[in-house]
């Protein structure tokens, strides 16, 4: 198969109807979750040393994963779904009934299993959508907080042995799984392959998925940019930004150009993100140092406790390049201030001074935004004189 063959067929079933879920069924916090494992994946690809990846957001299903942004010659198709509590069931998961435990006398009465839902269920999907690939080689993957309850032929359950292939399943689930997703093809089709259809579950939580996110950011970062590495969060929170409106729009696309552009987000934007951090110093040690003083010299520690936020927030801006105007003027006037006024022994003074200037042109803004962009202006200042 060529490489073109390979792009040329993604488009096809990127394109075809029924397949991407394009409804506000997640609500915000499923899609939060989403894209959040999206970054997850993304720092896996890179800690596995990958040459290139491309994910495409609402492309197939919830996203498509390919091996190059050029010339795609494998992908992987995901089903992302988040679970507030308990695990999922076989019955949500397949839409059939399951089968009776094998000690069950009423076994042999059992009424024949009906697959009417079959289609609309989340494995039933995930099948469809690796049927439509003829060509490209392609793997289905069901990704979620939650475990599945379903017993393994090697003994154990899915819920505490993810990742795990359908084809793991114990010998009556995989048998009727296998008639139920043979029930959305015609007549005559392959059976099929269980071996490519997988779960596995992830430890982010609903509630909070950044922590995990950035545990492993810290860990690509301590290992490829260590003088970066404290600024794990602002970087897993740009990327995150970035991503967040690809797959928004989901009308047909007429090229594999357009679908990347308008979907799309490879490994080069990757690599650039984590570039960006090189330009940018480690702001984290100094800011610490700056608002322990603070609090020492008296200022509010609620105070203190937005304007570490607000800093936070200037530095994930700084990564996605969103600086608007109106805050670029503040960071202008930030910077003419400093060069006219020498700091004393003391910073609370300083930063007092520095404030009630900002707030003459600027009054609109909050104190702790003021004084985090003043702190930002003045770090940038310190670490370009040294």
């Amino acid at each position: 198969m060529t490489i073109s063959a390979g792009a040329a067929e993604l488009l096809l079933v990127a394109n075809k109807p029924g397949l991407t879920e394009t409804g506000g069924g997640h609500g915000a916090k499923g899609v939060d979750f989403q894209r959040w494992w999206a970054v997850l994946r993304m720092v896996e690809l890179e800690q596995a040393n990958e040459l290139d990846f491309l994910l495409l957001f609402e492309t197939v299903q919830d996203v498509t994963e390919l091996d190059s942004a050029d010339t795609p010659s494998r992908a992987r198709v995901y089903q992302v779904k988040k679970k507030d509590r308990g695990e999922w069931s076989w019955s949500v998961l397949t839409g059939t009934t399951a089968p009776p435990k094998k000690s069950s006398s009423a076994s042999s009465n059992a009424a024949t299993p009906t697959f009417a839902k079959v289609g609309d269920s989340a494995l039933g999907k995930l099948h469809l959508s690796l049927a439509a690939f003829d060509q490209l080689p392609v793997e289905a993957y069901f990704i979620s907080n939650a475990g599945c309850d379903i017993p393994l032929a090697a003994g154990g359950n899915a819920a505490t042995s993810m990742p795990c292939s359908f084809a793991d399943f114990a010998l009556q689930h995989s048998q009727l799984l296998s008639q139920a997703l043979s029930s959305l093809g015609a007549n005559g089709s392959p059976a099929p392959d269980l071996t490519k259809l997988k779960l596995k579950r992830v430890p982010i939580h609903p509630d909070e998925p950044s922590s995990y996110v950035i545990k492993l950011a810290l860990e690509l970062l301590t290992e490829r940019s260590p003088a970066h590495a404290g600024q794990a969060s602002s970087f897993v929170e740009s990327l995150a930004t970035k991503i967040s409106p690809l797959g928004r729009h989901t009308d047909t696309c007429s090229s594999f150009e357009d679908l990347i552009k308008q979907r799309g987000f490879a490994r080069q934007e990757f690599m650039s993100a984590m570039g960006a951090l090189e330009t940018i110093p480690d702001y984290s040690a100094y800011l610490n140092i700056w608002l322990t003083q603070l609090q020492t010299e008296g200022m509010e520690f609620m105070l203190v406790t937005a304007l570490r936020a607000q800093a936070a927030r200037v530095v994930r801006e700084k990564l996605t390049g969103a600086t608007l105007p109106d805050v670029q003027a503040i960071h202008d006037f930030c910077d003419i201030w400093l060069d006219a006024n020498a700091r004393g022994p003391h910073l609370r003074p300083y930063f007092e001074a520095g404030l009630d200037a900002l707030k003459k042109d600027f009054s609109s803004f909050r104190d702790s935004e003021l004084l985090a962009r003043f702190a930002m202006r003045a770090i940038k200042k310190c670490v370009d004189l040294n």
